[in-house]
């Protein structure tokens, strides 16, 4: 059953290193899932990958292949050798191979999979990176279902002639567990689902396996920070409704509601997750501040260059500017020199936000609690967005990236004045009016260039519509108008213009000669999505 969008998620993290969350991060997940469908000792993984899909053209670039890797050995999204980890895999004994192979596939973001553990036993599965570090387990053994990483899963496999004792087992499992039971057809006989939001006990599974011994068993474990819901239930699907049930409260207080209902957690366990959140970010700007190294990238440390007091005499007097483009500079630079750092809402658009509202806090002399709620603020209409549009370039775009993050930007700018959930609203409808169309291309496949500059590009544009809503503006087209609206432009660009690589300033002659040299160089130099 699919699952309401969450702030914790879909929107603000996944705390990751690498060039990508839809690449790297749910690539580290994907592997984890394939660890543990090994036994936790995998030998093998294969992973196929369609032609025409974006994955084909940026798994190495995009670090589809350490993510796997990673995810393989156990390592976190953030871990410090997560680059490294082919390497480490090839000195375990661990084989991952990639393979780029005709097969029928609706979602560009498509992997095929197969993974063989210690003993022998192979498993085939087919993954969706749907976006933000977020996955969908579509196939399992040639078992349709849909698993996105949120519970606990007891998946029991049957031959056909079991069929007429499994009613027993069902029920047995039903009454002895806190999980949802599902009886799942497939080509060669049964497959019995249980999906729980607690570790199913023991004995449950000693009990199923005496009435009925099935063929193989696969214990799965959840991939994502908030559990799933066995009844998913949220208190708004819409700004129209966050607005119309809660009038005069603030957008900040009307996001923690709906993240305690969708995740089952106190407003106290909330507001920490979220302090933790905005301490990655301040770290990532400090730390690209203080100058980054990394050879395989592009654009080196400049960050610094926005606030120098002789560079700063030459430019247009506007000290918030300049500090917005320092910060989020700043954050680029952390992430392409593979520092951690936090998606918000994916790698490719991690500066804007982050950098935006931290430079804005500054200006003002508001403290960390006012940015927590206004990092609220824009979890808030990132859940609408996740929910209603999609957060992967390779769908939408880059205004499924960047623009998104302005949308959830100018929200977040408008909470830090003291505005209401009405104008903050009306600023994220303005801020995304102005990105739609926009093109995904990153050059040699990094999110460098012309990643910075559409970061930098979609913070001023998030002030200017925060100000425009606080100075009563009309919005005109409502937030959830915009947000459809949004989802349907971005679902027509050519797939050519969505994160593959395909035209614009990636196949420039200076932008192809660019990635010859980092190719060359054995890297990927950062990524998109």
């Amino acid at each position: 059953m699919k699952q309401f969008a969450s702030i914790f998620n879909d929107v603000l993290g996944p705390v990751m290193r690498g060039p990508s969350s839809s690449h790297t991060a749910c690539s580290v997940r994907i592997g984890a899932l394939a660890r543990e469908m090994a036994g936790g000792s995998p030998a093998a993984l294969r992973a196929e990958f369609e032609p025409k899909g974006s994955l084909a053209a940026t798994y190495r670039s995009q670090g589809v292949d350490v993510g796997l890797a990673a995810g393989l050995l156990g390592m976190a999204p953030d871990a410090e050798g997560l680059m490294d980890s082919l390497a480490q895999a090839q000195a375990q004994g661990v084989s991952v191979t990639f393979h780029v192979t005709p097969f029928s596939a609706d979602h560009p973001n498509t992997y095929r999979l197969t993974v063989t553990g210690r003993d022998g036993q192979a498993t085939r599965f087919t993954a969706l990176s749907v976006g933000g570090g977020m996955l969908r387990v579509v196939e399992v053994e040639e078992f349709p279902l849909l698993l996105e990483g949120g519970f606990y899963e007891l998946l029991l496999f049957f031959d056909q002639d079991q069929r007429a004792r499994l009613d027993g087992l069902e029920k047995l499992l039903a009454e002895t567990s806190a999980g949802r039971v599902e009886r799942i057809p497939g080509p060669e006989g049964w497959l019995i689902r249980l999906s729980s939001p607690l570790p199913v006990e023991p004995g449950v599974w000693e009990a199923a396996s005496a009435l009925l011994p099935p063929r193989r068993v696969l214990r799965l474990s959840p991939v994502l920070p908030t559990p799933s819901q066995l009844e998913p239930s949220v208190p708004f699907t819409s700004m129209e409704e966050m607005l119309s049930a809660r009038p005069g409260r603030a957008l900040w207080e009307i996001a923690v509601e709906y993240e305690a209902r969708r995740g089952g957690q106190a407003e106290a366990e909330l507001l920490r997750r979220m302090e933790d959140i905005l301490a990655v970010m301040e770290r990532g700007v400090e730390t690209g501040l203080r100058g980054t190294e990394y050879r395989q990238r592009l654009l080196g440390s400049q960050s610094h260059r926005m606030l120098d007091p002789q560079r700063q005499a030459r430019m247009i007097p506007d000290p918030l500017q300049q500090r917005i483009i320092a910060n989020i500079s700043a954050i680029m630079e952390t992430k392409s020199s593979m520092g951690p750092f936090a998606a918000a809402p994916t790698a490719g658009s991690c500066g804007c936000l982050a950098g935006t509202v931290l430079a804005a806090a500054q200006e003002m002399g508001l403290g960390r609690d006012a940015v927590v709620r206004a990092l609220f603020a824009a979890g808030a209409v990132g859940v609408l967005i996740a929910q209603h549009s999609t957060f992967a370039a390779e769908v939408a775009g880059c205004q499924a990236e960047c623009g998104a993050g302005s949308g959830m930007t100018a929200a977040a700018l408008v909470e830090l004045a003291g505005g209401t959930a009405r104008e903050a609203a009306d600023a994220a409808s303005m801020a995304l009016q102005n990105v739609f169309g926009m093109v995904c291309d990153p050059v040699a496949g990094g999110v460098e260039v012309p990643c910075l500059g559409k970061n930098v590009m979609c913070g001023l544009n998030a002030l200017a519509s925060a100000n425009m809503a606080l100075a009563g503006f009309d919005a005109v087209i409502p937030l959830d108008e915009t947000i459809g609206a949004l989802d349907r432009v971005g679902r027509m660009l050519p797939r050519e213009l969505r994160c593959t690589g395909l035209e614009g300033l990636t196949i420039t002659d200076t932008g192809k000669r660019l990635a010859r040299r980092l190719a060359g160089e054995g890297g990927c130099g950062g990524c998109c999505c």
